[in-house]
């Protein structure tokens, strides 16, 4: 009965998100109210249900751990519980905004935008949800493109087998999206410079807490230089600034890059040490 009297109170404060149950984190009685987050990306709130986990919370939603952690601080230092809020980014992508033929409504949890202010109708179905506008009223049965603040738009449907990480254009949000935007840097940085590659040890404090930006250590990339870093093991490359040099009395020949846990996470580091190799400009 509490349970249900909590739901009822979020549902009328029009903030209901999906919770699924214990063995499924999303059903076509969830609905997904989404907002929009400083980098314009498109998020809800996740409910943690018994036994489910931050793991296949992750996995479901094709992320990983750690992108939950970027879109949730202070997550990583608390157990989740239940009840527990877990704000989980959507791509536009996992949002089913047409009924095809074999559209079914048992398999697909019906989709909300929750409307800020200063919205408008176009924005809206154009930039935020790239749609005909007059499917976008249509569908909520509107006369006008009178939008009040808090109001709830249907803009379609998302799969309850939870969305695959091949519809994320860019895997870790804001992360990924400085990621690319350091490589840019690091492209228009080249011309006209010779390029050098090396390889060696990655070294990274696996147990530091901080997740500030996308950083690094070098022995002779000039600082404030973006260098690439590519570990052969996952086959992931970061971009990172370098902010200063490797110093030679703390470190042997054999440790090429000195990496801020962020840049080693998004490189898929597990251990303290691991092989890496590096391209840089000068």
């Amino acid at each position: 009965m509490r349970k249900l009297l909590f739901f009822a109170l979020l549902f009328f404060f029009g903030k209901l998100s999906a919770t699924g149950d214990s063995l499924n984190y999303l059903t076509a009685k969830d609905t997904i109210f989404l907002s929009i987050g400083a980098f314009e990306e498109k998020y809800f709130e996740h409910i943690i249900e018994a036994k489910q986990t931050l793991y296949s919370l992750a996995r479901f939603y094709g992320l990983s751990v750690e992108e939950l952690y970027y879109f949730n601080p202070g997550l990583k230092e608390q157990a989740p519980r239940i009840g527990m809020p877990i704000r989980v980014p959507i791509p536009n992508a996992a949002i089913k905004r047409y009924m095809e033929s074999d559209f079914r409504p048992s398999a697909n949890a019906p989709v909300f935008y929750v409307v800020k202010r200063g919205d408008t109708m176009f924005r809206i179905a154009k930039v935020y949800f790239r749609m005909p506008l007059e499917l976008l009223m249509a569908r909520n049965n509107m006369a006008d493109h009178t939008l009040k603040e808090g109001q709830q738009l249907h803009v379609g449907w998302i799969s309850t087998q939870g969305v695959p990480d091949s519809l994320r254009q860019h895997a870790g949000g804001p992360l990924a999206r400085r990621n690319a935007a350091l490589r840019k840097i690091y492209m228009f940085e080249s011309a006209g410079k010779q390029q050098y590659d090396g390889q060696g040890v990655a070294v990274w404090k696996n147990n530091s807490k901080e997740d500030s930006d996308l950083y690094a250590l070098h022995r002779y990339a000039p600082i404030n230089s973006i260098i690439e870093v590519l570990n052969p093991m996952t086959n992931r490359t970061v971009y990172v600034k370098v902010i200063g040099k490797i110093p030679d009395t703390a470190y042997r020949d054999e440790v090429a890059v000195i990496l801020s846990p962020l840049a080693a996470k998004l490189l898929g580091a597990i251990d303290p040490r691991f092989f890496v190799k590096v391209k840089y400009h000068r």
